[in-house]
């Protein structure tokens, strides 16, 4: 896997930091905590989506006040690499024409790459065979 992209410099310092407050080290925690740092907000209440002391994601807060379009889906997806969490009332937020239909598209797909590692090896054709296509 290639390295990570950030969105910006606030994106890597939340995933840093909170990889370190969580001191769990595995797909799950790098892929939640990657997405949940794209947007401002979902960084600002990353204490209202996520319970440090059990470890274990709120989907309470899902319906918080500063909640908005975009980062509900941020937090939708997140928690849905998390653990495979949908809504079971409104399972249609959680498919990917509503999810990747806005500005946070490219960074949603480096958190799956986080959490699906083995399935996203880069794919680039070999020397051998992209000489033979010619």
């Amino acid at each position: 896997m290639s390295e990570i992209r950030f969105r910006n410099v606030a994106h890597r310092d939340f995933f840093l930091e909170n990889m370190m407050k969580c001191r769990v080290n595995d797909c799950c925690h790098r892929a939640f905590f990657y997405v949940m740092g794209i947007a401002g907000e979902t960084r600002k209440n990353i204490d209202s989506m996520f319970d440090f002391k059990t470890d274990c994601i709120k989907p309470e807060g899902m319906y918080a006040g500063w909640q908005t379009r975009g980062t509900v889906r941020v937090c939708h997806l997140a928690f849905n690499l998390w653990n495979g969490y949908t809504d079971r009332e409104h399972p249609q937020d959680f498919t990917p024409e509503e999810l990747f239909c806005c500005e946070f598209a490219p960074y949603f797909m480096e958190g799956i790459k986080s959490r699906y590692p083995e399935y996203c090896r880069d794919l680039s054709t070999p020397k051998k065979q992209a000489e033979h296509t010619r």
